[in-house]
């Protein structure tokens, strides 16, 4: 590579000058993957970029020539270089960082460069296929990706969000042959992953995987707005609808409504339960608007329910005392914000007595030590009899990877069990099967609890690398008080999503004889997340576990 560069551009940064080397072999290009080839011919491997007639190609690098500095740097420029079909060197040149080629079926061609140093800035640059320069447009703002038409008049380019700056998050139409910037237009239709030109009727169509294209006329402006605000809607696009009703305000028709609902329904149906509160949120607002007040509470009840902090708590509380009778309000007003959220959830609420110290401590007793909330409250749980650990979702993790092998790998020891079961390993021998670790849970005994325990705690003494409160004896407590079938059962609906059921475990895990607990503890100013309501709503509720939500208050 290096000898191919030197030999391509020697110490000539010239874009102006071209020349055609004879006897050159015709190209040979071998595609991998994101976008680089190798041409064996010119000792090459990097990106590349072919016009639509596959008369031209364009190659560069975003390295200095001697292949010693790349990706953000204050120095070393990088190298491109315009070559026809049969390898003949058209045009050559240097940029401080060049990226995301593009050249034309008349060998026009644009390069966006991310330039040298920090901060939010790049420029998009123009060339003809004699390597003389058309356009440069700097930008105060990252690039995030360009097209070119295949008659190499028109280009487009769209800029990465940058607070503050007028190119921020915004597509920018260019007129390569006058050397001018038509138009530009903000992301309304988000990022785009392709483009295409009608040069004739001037017209542009950005295209996203999974989406429908969206036409913009060459004054920036959308090509059926309607059709496509219709189109995303029925989609799901939160952002759309949002924008809809902002803009509609009172003016709601009874087909958009109707058409809104439905757009709602498909994202209540989804994964996403960031997605889902707001969806909720939005309808409860609709409800809202139209006097419907039952309907409104019923909504954000539900969204708070997924999202404790979707942001409708005051609202929902202001339309409840609306509705509630005159004897009822002083008895609403007394119930906490944590009793609210306990009952959403469908947990107890318990209230929990300490001594608050500073920086956010707490303990039980007078005479103890001043230490972290969640272990103040464990404290106040040992008094009543209870054996757990203040360890959110350190312990019931590894319990299920240690109950998952027989026995375990010491090539697994820090792996983290999310990981083996999502199957996202590098290697083929770590990849196993979610149901085998599952039957092995059903049938796994307490000295296999113990062997594997010592495997995973082997490179940290007494504890896992990764979760120092969990201890030998919690494991064992936790796993005698469970039992193989509700571990098992535990680990059935967390194999369906490891990544998102890994967090939001409850503070506390107590245990007491066959009885298992777990305890949410929350000090002032704490409020509930979205994965601890998902992680409660869709595993622990749903196998019958006691769930509590301690709310701490200083003696």
């Amino acid at each position: 590579m290096k000898r191919f560069l030197q030999r391509l551009l020697g110490d000539d940064a010239d874009n102006d000058k071209t020349r055609r080397p004879e006897g050159m072999r015709r190209l040979e290009i071998e595609p991998f993957s994101h976008g680089l080839v190798r041409i064996p011919a010119l000792d090459f491997f990097g990106p590349h970029a072919a016009s639509s007639n596959g008369q031209y190609h364009l190659i560069w690098q975003d390295r200095n020539p001697e292949g010693t500095i790349g990706g953000h740097r204050y120095e070393g420029h990088g190298t491109w270089s315009l070559l026809t079909d049969s390898g003949a060197l058209l045009a050559k040149g240097r940029l401080e960082r060049p990226q995301d080629g593009h050249v034309a079926d008349d060998g026009t061609f644009i390069l966006s460069d991310w330039m040298f140093g920090d901060g939010l800035k790049a420029r998009l640059l123009a060339f003809g296929v004699d390597g003389r320069k058309l356009l440069e447009r700097e930008f105060s703002a990252n690039m995030a990706s360009s097209g070119l038409s295949d008659d190499g008049r028109f280009a487009i380019c769209q800029t990465a969000n940058a607070p503050g700056s007028p190119d921020s998050c915004r597509y920018f139409l260019l007129d390569l042959e006058k050397g001018e910037e038509i138009t530009s237009w903000e992301q309304e239709t988000g990022w785009a992953d392709g483009y295409e030109f009608d040069s004739v009727n001037e017209r542009i169509y950005l295209s996203k995987e999974g989406k429908d294209r969206v036409a913009y006329g060459f004054d920036g402006k959308m090509v059926d707005r309607e059709g496509w605000q219709r189109t995303r809607i029925a989609a799901g696009d939160l952002g759309v609808i949002r924008s809809v009703l902002e803009g509609v305000g009172h003016s709601l028709t009874h087909d958009l409504r109707t058409a809104i609902f439905a757009g709602l329904d498909v994202v209540a149906e989804s994964d996403d339960i960031w997605s889902q509160a707001k969806a909720l949120r939005l309808r409860g607002e609709m409800h809202e608007q139209a006097g419907e007040v039952d309907e409104a509470i019923a909504s954000y009840e539900q969204a708070l329910a997924i999202d404790p902090q979707v942001g409708v708590s005051r609202r929902l509380g202001k339309l409840q005392r609306s509705t509630s009778p005159v004897s009822k309000k002083a008895r609403t007003a007394k119930v906490s914000r944590f009793e609210k959220q306990a009952e959403r959830l469908g947990i107890e609420h318990e209230v929990v007595m300490l001594e608050q110290g500073l920086n956010k401590e707490w303990r039980m007793q007078p005479s103890g030590a001043m230490t972290a909330v969640e272990v103040a409250a464990l404290e106040h749980y040992r008094a009543e009899g209870w054996e757990g650990v203040a360890a959110e979702d350190g312990l019931i993790l590894t319990l299920i990877k240690a109950a998952s092998f027989k026995p375990l790998a010491d090539r697994n020891a820090d792996t983290f069990v999310e990981a083996l079961y999502a199957q996202n390993v590098a290697f083929v021998e770590d990849r196993f099967d979610p149901a085998r670790m599952i039957d092995c849970i059903s049938k796994s005994t307490r000295s296999q609890i113990e062997a594997n325990w010592r495997v995973i705690a082997a490179t940290a003494g007494d504890t896992p690398a990764f979760y120092p409160a969990v201890r030998r004896e919690h494991v064992l407590g936790l796993y005698e008080s469970l039992g193989t079938r509700r571990l098992a059962q535990i680990a059935e609906i967390f194999a369906t999503a490891p990544y998102d059921l890994r967090a939001g475990w409850p503070d506390l895990t107590l245990w007491k004889e066959t009885t298992v607990r777990f305890i949410e503890v929350k000090a002032p100013g704490d409020s509930m997340h979205a994965k601890q309501a998902r992680l409660i709503s869709t595993l622990l509720l749903p196998l019958g576990f006691d769930v509590a939500l301690a709310e701490i208050r200083p003696l």
